[in-house]
């Protein structure tokens, strides 16, 4: 009982996961298919009882029921036969396609809203989850859920030609065909721990590749610390547990499955031999009835044994539809509040001012307690705090990617609420202490920030972020690609570079977390110089550790316990 009920848990999370894409119309065909299936299946086996009698007699055919349409020649009846496989084999390919698109698109549709709703989901919800939570999704666990679905658009099919053979063997023998349908039941009844046991395995599956996963992720973002610190053996020895851990489940599934088969053979071996035998010495069949029926039971209980291997393969893998399922209803449930679809970025002209904002996260203490602070338009403001004090907090509220819990954040006494959020965010600009660059040309880099910008456009932003001349002195120019993070520029070109595409977009407001504080003292203050002298331009918040460096600002607050000062 446990069992079924976590496999209806399983389809009600597959059902919470269905997509439009897959489409009702193609769903009724392959229904369509399938009944087709079964009954081409059937009409061939039934078929080869005349021809039977006709290979013995021709003049033997039956008389009346479906067998009076039947011609009465062996031509004829071979004509037919030849039809009927002929259609099935047509109708096997088709359902295999329209199985295999079906489940494509599902996967492809479920991997865009898991995407999506990854992207909408709040900063303050994201920043307390894992990456590597969700590289496993789309590295694993959806394909998990693909196959899961292969195998639950192929059952019905099963069923449908499995129900054929039954027909024919009940018009044949129905008193033997209902003791094999017993056995078959009480089969899968004595096989249900097997189902639960594969059950445990697929949720130790999906927990070892989320640990996986997590190790790649984590090692690939921590590759130069790794080296630093000499810590290669570590971090290769943790993978290898993981990896080990993942194994270790997939080949307890696959010792699972194998033990499972060689018990169903032996068993239905057994059952073939009793049940042909008893056909033949109790039954006194005719010899053309008796053939057919040794075909029918001959394919019938291995095909008993089919479906409990793809109960089984459907056990194992439908955890993976829960997993996915509450990871993207999380997102979901998280999501910022759609774009109020302003055609141009929110603007102001006098101040952008915080009234008593006060904001913690989750269940720790408060980290903003009253804060004031006002941003005149066109001002440069520098604001400095002990490590931990809420600077960033801070830039993330005047970003729109938090809400305060208490208190306002007013753009020319205008509230900044969630559903104004998605606007302002486009009329600001942040760059980090480590700018994040893409693998990409210097060109990509910049368009990310405004992808139908001209080169003019591109180098007037690099020329007013000091990056100008180094540019136009490269062989390749905008065309030369940066590698990985910015690997082949140095930290004071990379941070350029970022300002440079900040600049790009035209920012309102432009809020900066020590961009500079990674770099040595020169390159900090050619930064720091860049950055002052953008005053006037735009409106600007600068954190830094260094803020007697900054001479050109309007004013310096300080982040003191929780309040600006």
């Amino acid at each position: 009982m446990d069992v079924i009920a976590a496999m209806l848990a399983d389809l009600r999370a597959a059902w919470r996961l269905r997509s439009g894409q897959a489409g009702p119309r193609r769903l009724a065909f392959l229904s369509f298919l399938i009944v087709l299936a079964g009954a081409t299946d059937g009409l061939g086996l039934a078929l080869l009882v005349p021809l039977l009698n006709s290979l013995g007699a021709t003049d033997a055919a039956p008389q009346g029921g479906l067998f009076a349409f039947l011609p009465r020649t062996l031509t004829g009846l071979l004509l037919v036969f030849l039809a009927i496989v002929l259609i099935r084999a047509l109708v096997g390919r088709t359902r295999q396609l329209v199985t295999a698109r079906l489940s494509f698109d599902f996967a492809v549709a479920l991997r865009v809203r898991a995407y999506g709703a990854i992207a909408r989901a709040s900063w303050s919800y994201l920043r307390r989850q894992r990456a590597a939570d969700f590289h496993a999704l789309f590295s694993t666990e959806i394909n998990r859920v693909e196959y899961a679905t292969h195998l639950l658009l192929e059952v019905p099919a099963r069923l449908s030609i499995l129900a054929a053979h039954f027909v024919v063997a009940f018009a044949i023998a129905p008193g033997f065909t209902a003791l094999a349908l017993a056995f078959g039941a009480a089969l899968i009844w004595l096989m249900r721990h097997k189902l639960a046991e594969s059950r445990r395995l697929g949720e130790m599956a999906s927990d070892a590749n989320m640990r996986v996963s997590r190790e790649i992720s984590e090692f690939l973002q921590a590759l130069k610390l790794t080296k630093a610190y000499g810590a290669e053996a570590r971090h290769v020895q943790a993978f290898a547990d993981a990896a080990r851990s993942a194994e270790g489940a997939d080949l307890a599934a696959n010792r699972l499955q194998a033990d499972t088969r060689f018990l169903l053979d032996c068993l239905v071996a057994v059952a073939l031999a009793g049940f042909l035998w008893m056909a033949a010495s109790w039954a006194a069949l005719p010899l053309a009835d008796l053939l057919v029926l040794i075909l029918v039971f001959q394919r019938l209980l291995p095909m008993l044994q089919g479906v409990q291997e793809l109960g089984q393969q459907f056990v194992h893998a439908s955890p993976a539809y829960r997993l996915v399922a509450d990871a993207i209803e999380d997102c979901e449930a998280a999501a910022d509040v759609p774009d109020t679809g302003l055609p141009e970025p929110v603007a102001f002209e006098r101040e952008i001012r915080l009234q008593d904002v006060r904001f913690r996260y989750d269940n720790q203490p408060e980290i903003l307690r009253g804060v004031d602070l006002s941003l005149p338009a066109g001002s440069l403001t520098v604001m400095s705090g002990v490590s931990g004090a809420g600077k960033s907090t801070i830039l993330d509220l005047l970003g729109g990617l938090l809400t305060p819990q208490s208190g306002r954040i007013l753009i020319d006494g205008r509230e900044l609420t969630p559903t104004l959020a998605p606007a302002w965010r486009r009329s600001v600009g942040t760059m980090a202490q480590e700018a994040f660059l893409f693998h990409a040309s210097i060109r990509a880099n910049l368009a990310w920030a405004r992808p139908d910008a001209p080169d003019e456009a591109m180098h007037e932003a690099l020329r007013l972020a000091g990056l100008g001349d180094f540019v136009a002195a490269l062989p390749q120019g905008l065309d030369t690609v940066v590698g990985d993070r910015g690997a082949s520029l140095s930290g004071g070109e990379r941070q350029r570079l970022a300002l440079a595409r900040l600049l790009l977009r035209a920012p309102r407001l432009i809020l900066l977390d020590e961009p500079a504080s990674a770099l040595d003292a020169p390159n900090e203050e050619r930064i720091l110089e860049t950055i002052a002298g953008l005053k006037g331009r735009t409106t600007i918040l600068l954190v830094t550790h260094r803020p007697a460096v900054i001479t050109a600002a309007d004013r310096h607050v300080v982040l003191v316990e929780g309040r600006l000062v």
